[in-house]
């Protein structure tokens, strides 16, 4: 299943609010063409993980609803900006496709989803239930593997796939890693 991944990010347990900022911190430096493949029993926060990241998308948290039986949610990008005065944190968010395949059997139905017609440099394409779509997927992407630790915690393990990719993942887990070292 796995291509030749580079390096493995293993966040260990995370509890739900961190894994939350993580994934906001995630949306927001995602450019668009990216592909976020989310692994993960029943349960594991795949939704709220794909919630958080549409937040730092632009886009409303609380509008994102797990596409169980529709099987695909489409949000559209947002422009924001940083403040009147400050014109040059203004910024045109990718919009967010939202895609549950746990209810597709076979490769046949992916394929006939056509996601990668709907997939381009605007577009974040975020896939729970990934298994069947693996194969199509074209870098850069992010495989995200979630399970449950308790309650309130979560273990996560990241792979990324293609330099912008890893790049943003360097610099996010730095960030995770100073501030476990800090105490926050």
């Amino acid at each position: 299943m796995e291509r030749g991944v580079e390096k493995v990010y293993e966040l260990g347990e995370l509890e739900l609010k961190n894994l939350e900022t993580f994934a906001q911190e995630l949306g927001e430096a995602l450019e668009g063409g990216e592909t976020v493949l989310l692994f993960g029993d029943l349960g594991s926060g795949k939704t709220t993980f794909v919630k958080a990241l549409a937040s730092g998308l632009g886009i409303d948290k609380d509008s994102v609803r797990s596409p169980t039986f529709n099987i695909v949610n489409f949000y559209p990008g947002r422009s924001s900006t940083g403040g009147s005065d400050d014109v040059e944190k203004a910024r045109v968010h990718p919009a967010l496709i939202h895609v549950d395949l746990y209810r597709i059997t076979g490769e046949e139905e992916v394929l006939d989803l056509a996601l990668y017609d709907l997939m381009n440099c605007n577009t974040v394409l975020a896939v729970e239930w990934p298994k069947l779509y693996f194969k199509y997927v074209c870098e850069p992407y992010l495989i995200v593997e979630l399970e449950h630790f308790d309650e309130i915690k979560r273990t996560v393990k990241l792979k990324p796939f293609g330099r912008r990719m890893k790049s943003i993942l360097d610099r996010l887990v730095k960030r995770i890693d100073q501030d476990k070292n800090e105490g926050r």
